[in-house]
């Protein structure tokens, strides 16, 4: 049989689940105006940076009407500074009593009447340079972009469902998760913590770590259909290993236990009266109860008592063994 020595160390508390990558932002890339599509920028699956141009309208109708609306208000300028001209004489004039009143006022009238003109040509003419500036369709977000929906020709609307193409922020990025409802105390604690708890992300269980992050918060509920607590963490995915969609195993650390009594998970049996593990001393084995604080796949912590750190403890074989019974012990494994 196999023994392994219990271990007095800081251990870390775990929860162990399936996540999924979820984009900080995603956004579905459309034109705000009717037009063709002359000129694609990017290429599918490029990185990109918030304001880059993707892509281009046909803009010659918008840039004759903008030139149109110039135009317009040059001409209400030079009416308005014509006007002001003759006011300013009707003024002089009307001091000396050489014309009514009247001519004087509606002099005035028409000055202020030319100015709200003016102020709305300049209204129109604002509106027609956001209107000519949506002909440049950029990046609303730092990311990548996907696979490109429309090829440049095509006319194209704001209505289009499929739009021009998804832009999808995977610098940093979040990473779902559900905990069940049994470990929710563990939860609240890993939530209480400074910046957030640890989050690891590998592959798979036990499989390659590609980044590390921290826990940003959880739902407002449990889901009653499952009885599970979602969480969402943010981890930096700078080498991005980490895809949206994509499924990950996550470890949340919820807390740590100072100076506990490790043992391997392996080494706790389980009876009608409760948990116990083999002890061996000498070359014999005896049976000691005893209390489980924390367990997962691969160590256990257990309360203080007839386990002491040091205490050589079966690991395997243990079926085989009676109280008091003479053992031989084929090697040590690490604990």
């Amino acid at each position: 049989m196999r023994v392994a020595q219990a271990a007095q160390q800081d251990v870390p508390m775990e929860l162990r689940m399936i996540g999924r990558v979820q984009s900080l932002h995603q956004v579905l890339v459309r034109p705000q105006i009717e037009g063709v599509l002359t000129e694609v920028r990017f290429t599918e699956g490029q990185r990109v940076a918030r304001g880059d141009v993707l892509a281009r309208l046909d803009d010659r109708a918008l840039k004759a009407q903008l030139a149109q609306a110039e135009a317009e208000l040059t001409r209400l300028q030079s009416q308005l500074q014509l006007a002001s001209a003759d006011l300013r004489r009707y003024e002089g004039l009307a001091a000396q009593s050489a014309v009514p009143v009247q001519q004087r006022d509606q002099q005035a009238a028409a000055v202020v009447q030319l100015q709200s003109q003016i102020r709305a040509q300049d209204a129109a003419l604002s509106a027609a340079r956001v209107q000519l500036s949506f002909t440049t369709i950029t990046s609303p977000v730092t990311g990548r972009v996907g696979l490109r929906v429309v090829d440049a020709g095509n006319f194209v609307r704001p209505s289009d469902v499929a739009g021009l193409v998804t832009v999808v922020q995977t610098q940093p990025m979040g990473i779902v998760f559900s905990a069940p409802q049994t470990r929710l105390a563990d939860v609240r604690e890993a939530l209480k913590v400074n910046g957030g708890a640890t989050v690891r992300v590998s592959d798979r269980e036990r499989g390659t770590a590609l980044t590390q992050g921290r826990l940003l918060t959880a739902d407002n509920v449990v889901d009653p259909g499952n009885g599970s607590l979602r969480l969402k963490a943010q981890v930096p995915n700078v080498a991005e290993n980490l895809w949206p969609g994509q499924f990950v195993a996550v470890t949340l650390v919820t807390g740590q236990m100072p100076q506990a009594l490790v043992v391997p998970a392996n080494a706790v049996q389980r009876g009608l009266k409760g948990s116990f593990v083999w002890r061996v001393t000498g070359d014999k084995a005896d049976m000691v109860p005893v209390a489980v604080r924390w367990q997962n796949d691969e160590r256990a912590v257990l309360a203080a008592g007839a386990i002491q750190p040091g205490d050589r403890l079966v690991v395997d074989g243990q079926s085989r063994l009676k109280p008091a019974q003479t053992v031989r012990v084929l090697a040590d494994a690490k604990s």
